[in-house]
């Protein structure tokens, strides 16, 4: 009973996790989860943000009638009350009796007033219109007019001569919630800031103008500052910096807040919501956070804690030094108390604003803090709950958020990591089954404005973070990515699932340097496709993708499966037995069935095809298997692929392996953060807990890359194989901790120079099962492509944003149409994305896969689909070819609607729910029987 109770916990624990933006198990990479715990104590702090008060009592009667009087300025009366003032009024009513119970009435007055002004500073001013006292000055420091006295609650200063025998000037403060430091004069006419030791005076500003609903104050060092139309809050000091054709950089020096304002429209794109501190939903604590051009979070290894966020915008945590550079600002972030400081320049490129940090220049001056993880820019273009408009997720096919949209409640933020979780730090349960980011960008869309926001480097520990309004704890809706500077992991002692312990990776930053991109689109009408012609765009000038697609082509996409390893009973005894699922020749027969029915081009991966894949020993020999008929039967199918003009991807997947072949479990597996070997975990398919009944693989430590790559590109080229499928090696990322010293960042490169082996050696190149970006310039053609997102409970909708990204750039086909629960929706989406189609299949009853590392192919027997295959493919295969090379310049939704219009003018018309297409003068039906018609 006791187990099952377990079995059902676990299953209750998976299923919630669905509901969550945040998609990680209980240990999936526990860097991500750091965020959600500060969530907790953010949702502890409640209390509101309001202006500060100043407490001093006194009336003008009694100011007049016990202090003196030392001037007027600006509707306030400036008393001074003496060091000695008490023995003075004592004197007034013949001196302090001894004991109070000798006072007479009006002494005990006396005695009362002396412990009222006690109370109050050595200045206090009042106000001549209500005739009670606004504020009290305790002390002043020296300045150049004088004196300097600052209120007790910060709202008013007053300036003296230096004997505080005259008041010069007093103003009051526009806003406490705004800034400590700005003051208006009553007139509203002059603005003055004060240093930030709230010491002496900074800047002075003349007001100007109104315009744009600010106003506009101005300083004879060119500096102006803006204040709201009613002149109630203030927005900041700010100065032009560098500037180029179509942009300039707007600063505030004082609080590192700056905006990127494009010169033709006025639009501007600020790092931080210039009215943040007016949100009054915000605690003190997000206040900080919207207004924080930088905030890092660090770890404490001794007590295992990695939960402490600093952020730039609070002057408690950080301080900070603004200069100027070539084309932008240099940014230098000093949290001194927790030993922290490095620079951040914030340069503008042609068409776009560059955010830049070096790991290298991180100082970590306290040895019991390590940074863990960094965030740049994370309010870059958020929008206030008064703007409408959404967010672009790459998550999968793609997603809006829109603001306000009010679909989650404060624990379901998103959260995801870009390429996926690092699978070094293997999960006790399996998570929720969701899409991955594919592609390391996000995008802002409101007005007639759209922003694309790229992480250039870095994106190799990264991970967008995406929230709505009151979602956020505050009025914006936020989009941001976060850098991870070292990785975390935990490990349980003594078997316990309540004695967790954090761990952190060893020794310096090993993360790549840190830089973002953001490319403001201003356009009447923009939309997710700009920003993704905008990505395209950056790729192919940027990364060197080049153009893969050609002109009036269009192929289906078959994924064969070989063989596998099965149990079976010899002489009683259960024995791992090759067992061929499709061989050499029964594939043959597939793709001769596919190509008499009319399937003029083909792209084919065949999985498990050599001994050592069915084994999943480390495959790089390109050794066909006897067992599916030899190199003579696998020589007779490459000659009628070769024949049909098809093109073949045998599949190599070296990620997971057993020992053989020269590759060991104790040598070549990657190492955990913690320090213990990486194990592929298979887990039962029912409750998400590892499978006790199948053997745990090991994980390829990236070290291995070059030579396993180089390897496998040499052996295809002597077996006169013109390509290779890499299986999950184009979509997986992890590190080695140990030893080898790799992270994730040195991996990515370990795998682009070994795609770059295959790709200058094998003419057909890399069929990538799913991409991500940093192998699009070496993939020919890309299978498996999500038609939807993660689907989580804050999208509003999905989008094709890969596809927008890609199309006519580099071919793709959709994930499997025969392992959906609804093909022909499946068609019609690929159909309006314009991506080809994609089988699964294989030969034998799909039985046989029981007990197999196949049994998922369930859906997969060729002989319920080859005839669908075909006909699905005859049916969309002239709309395709229409568009093949062509960009999509336009994709709408109405309704059941799909609209998609393409560069070289052709626009393709799909109805979801009568199941049509159009295309020109094509029209295709699809019936309720599951037929067709044109």
């Amino acid at each position: 009973m006791g187990n099952i109770r377990k079995l059902l916990l676990c299953l209750l624990a998976v299923s919630s996790v669905t509901i969550s933006g945040r998609t990680f198990a209980a240990d999936d990479n526990m860097e991500l989860s750091a965020e959600t715990a500060e969530t907790d104590s953010v949702e502890a702090e409640k209390a509101k943000r309001s202006e500060t008060v100043e407490k001093a009592e006194l009336s003008a009667e009694d100011a007049e009638k016990y202090l003196e009087k030392i001037g007027s300025s600006d509707g306030y009366d400036i008393y001074r009350k003496d060091k000695d003032f008490d023995d003075k009024l004592w004197e007034a009513v013949g001196g302090k009796p001894k004991s109070k119970k000798d006072y007479t009435d009006e002494q005990q007055l006396i005695a009362d007033k002396i412990d009222e002004l006690k109370k109050l500073g050595e200045l206090v001013a009042i106000d001549t219109q209500s005739g009670k006292a606004a504020a009290s000055f305790k002390s002043g420091s020296k300045c150049d007019e004088g004196k300097l006295w600052v209120s007790d609650a910060g709202r008013f200063f007053v300036i003296t001569d230096e004997d505080a025998a005259k008041v010069v000037r007093v103003r009051k403060i526009i806003s406490s919630l705004d800034s400590r430091y700005a003051f208006l004069s009553t007139d509203g006419k002059t603005l003055e800031l004060l240093q930030k030791d709230l010491k002496k005076p900074d800047i002075t500003l003349s007001y100007s103008v109104k315009e744009d609903g600010k106003k506009v104050y101005k300083a004879e060092s060119g500096e102006f500052a803006w204040l709201t139309a009613d002149g109630s809050h203030f927005l900041g000091v700010f100065r032009y910096g560098a500037e180029n054709d179509k942009f300039r950089m707007i600063v505030d020096d004082r609080s590192a807040i700056f905006g990127i304002e494009n010169k033709e429209t006025g639009y501007i794109w600020w790092s931080s919501p210039l009215e943040a501190a007016q949100d009054k939903t915000a605690t003190s604590l997000l206040a900080d956070e919207l207004r924080s051009s930088n905030m890092l979070r660090y770890g404490v290894p001794l007590s295992r804690s990695g939960n402490n966020m600093l952020r730039s915008g609070s002057e408690s945590d950080c301080k900070f030094e603004v200069s100027d550079i070539k084309d932008g600002i240099r940014v230098v972030y000093n949290y001194e108390k927790a030993g922290f400081k490095f620079p951040v320049e914030y340069t503008l490129e042609d068409d776009h604003l560059k955010a830049s940090v070096k790991v290298s220049e991180i100082e970590e001056s306290k040895s019991a803090n390590i940074a863990t993880e960094m965030t740049v820019l994370g309010c870059f273009g958020a929008a206030s709950d008064k703007e409408e408009g959404y967010f672009v997720i790459p998550d999968g096919s793609g997603a809006l958020v829109r603001f306000n949209n009010n679909r989650s409640t404060q624990t379901n933020i998103y959260q995801q990591r870009v390429y996926g979780n690092d699978v070094t730090a293997v999960p006790q349960t399996k998570g929720a089954v969701t899409e991955q980011i594919y592609l390391p960008v996000y995008g802002i869309v409101k007005e007639d404005n759209a922003l694309l926001a790229v992480a250039a480097k870095g994106d190799s520990n990264a991970y967008i973070t995406a929230n709505v309004s009151k979602q956020s704890n505050s009025s914006y809706n936020i989009c941001r990515f976060t850098f991870i500077l070292r990785a975390m992991d935990s490990f349980y002692m003594s078997g316990s699932s309540n004695e967790r312990y954090t761990v952190f990776e060893k020794g310096t930053i090993k993360s790549d340097d840190i830089e973002m991109l953001y490319y403001p689109i201003s356009k009447k009408g923009a939309d997710y496709t700009d920003v993704a012609a905008r990505y395209r765009q950056y790729l192919m000038e940027e990364q060197g993708v080049t153009k893969k697609c050609t002109a009036d082509s269009s192929a289906l996409y078959l994924g064969l499966y070989g063989g596998t390893m099965k149990k079976k009973n010899i002489l009683g005894i259960p024995v791992d037995m090759k067992t061929s699922v499709t061989d050499y020749a029964q594939s043959a027969d597939i793709i001769g069935k596919l190509s008499g029915d009319g399937v003029e081009d083909m792209v084919i991966s065949y999985s498990n095809w050599t001994n050592d894949g069915m084994k999943n020993k480390v495959d790089t020999d390109a050794d066909p298997s006897g067992k599916l008929g030899g190199k003579s039967d696998f020589k007779k199918l490459t000659d009628l692929i070769d024949k049909n003009g098809y093109t073949l991807y045998p599949v190599s997947d070296n990620r997971d392996f057993l020992s053989g072949n020269g590759y060991y479990s104790f040598t070549d597996t990657a190492v955990r953060v913690s320090g213990a070997y990486s194990q592929i975990v298979s887990y039962d398919r029912a409750y998400g807990i590892p499978d006790g009944f199948r053997k745990n693989m090991s994980l390829l430590s990236p070290g291995y890359f070059s030579k396993v790559f180089g390897d496998m590109a040499e052996s295809y080229s002597k077996a006169d194989l013109d390509g290779v499928s890499l299986a999950s090696l184009t979509t997986s990322l992890y590190g080695d901790y140990g030893k080898k010293n790799i992270s994730r960042a040195k991996a990515e490169k370990m795998l682009t120079d070994s795609y770059k082996k295959i790709d200058d050696k094998l003419s057909g190149g890399i069929l990538a099962d799913g991409a991500n970006a940093y192998a699009l310039p070496y993939v020919s053609c890309i299978t498996d492509v999500p038609d939807s997102s993660s689907r989580f409970d804050m999208f509003d909708e999905d989008i094709p944003f890969y596809q927008l990204v890609l199309h006519g750039l580099i071919p793709y086909s959709t994930k499997a149409v025969n392992g959906d629960p609804d093909p022909e929706k499946l068609m019609l989406r690929a159909v309006a994305a314009g991506s080809d189609l994609s089988f699964d299949m294989i030969y034998e009853e799909a039985s046989l896969l029981k007990d197999t590392e196949y049994d998922w192919l369930y859906y997969a027997d060729h002989r319920y689909w080859t005839d669908t295959a075909a006909k699905y493919y005859s049916l969309i295969e002239p709309v395709l070819r229409k568009v093949s090379d062509s960009f999509i310049e336009d994709y709408s939704v109405d309704g059941d609607i799909i609209t998609s219009k393409y560069e070289n003018g052709t626009v393709i018309k799909v109805d979801m729910k009568n199941r049509t297409i159009d295309c020109g003068a094509m029209h295709i039906e699809l019936s309720e029987e599951g037929g067709d018609s044109y």
